[in-house]
């Protein structure tokens, strides 16, 4: 390539360095007829996450959202066995009813599918919390900053009640009231500090989903810097 000049080569450089750095017009031309990709453009691809770890945080969401609705079900079936014990402590025939062992059944199954959802949400969000941390690294990003949000704090703050739940259910004595009336009244009194907790898992969803979110932001190039933690 020569310089405006005829006959001076810039041996491959793109400015000619004895006449000022003029570049030959055949560059210009070429330059203005393709481009280059802007230098915005280029960053933006470069920091972008790799889609791998897209998908993951979309179907992390997915489960999260499935874990939801499980519990939102819960609710409702547990209410649906308080009518049922209810109903068994002015009637003792209803207990007896094809329907009323199908709601047990239905309570059973549904506690079980809230139980997998949970270590399920629990496993996954261990892996996309590393993940996120490392690809924070790569692109240059504090992962504290990153990772840093109020509504994480809260999330691992409700977290403390419900392992304690976990563990008072599991050591919880099966042995029932012998009198009708004391069974119903057990069950009941557990039935409420179930729906309860599912209520609160619900809301720790909530602010787990909202933390997904939030620090998919700050890692999603359209956002020109990390907003400031709170």
């Amino acid at each position: 390539m020569t310089c405006g000049a005829p006959g001076h080569d810039t041996r491959g450089a793109f400015l000619c360095v004895r006449h000022g750095g003029v570049p030959s017009a055949a560059f210009v031309a070429a330059l203005v007829a393709d481009p280059p990709a802007p230098i915005d453009e280029l960053d933006e691809i470069e920091d972008r996450p790799p889609a791998a770890l897209r998908v993951y945080t979309w179907l992390f969401v997915v489960v999260v959202a499935l874990h939801a609705v499980l519990l939102l079900v819960d609710v409702l079936v547990l209410r649906r066995e308080d009518e049922v014990l209810r109903a068994y402590a002015t009637e003792p025939d209803t207990i007896d009813r094809p329907a009323t062992t199908a709601v047990f059944a239905l309570v059973d199954r549904v506690a079980g599918a809230v139980t997998v959802a949970l270590w399920v949400t629990l496993l996954m969000f261990a892996v996309w919390f590393g993940l996120i941390g490392r690809v924070a690294d790569r692109l240059g990003h504090d992962r504290r900053d990153v990772l840093r949000h109020w509504t994480y704090l809260g999330w691992r703050l409700t977290l403390v009640p419900l392992v304690i739940y976990l563990f008072i259910e599991a050591a919880r004595d099966e042995v029932h009231p012998a009198d009708r009336a004391g069974f119903v009244a057990e069950a009941l009194a557990v039935n409420h500090t179930a729906i309860m907790f599912s209520s609160l898992r619900i809301v720790m969803l909530a602010l787990l989903g909202a933390f997904v979110v939030v620090v998919w932001r700050r890692l999603n190039p359209r956002e020109p810097v990390i907003p400031p933690p709170y």
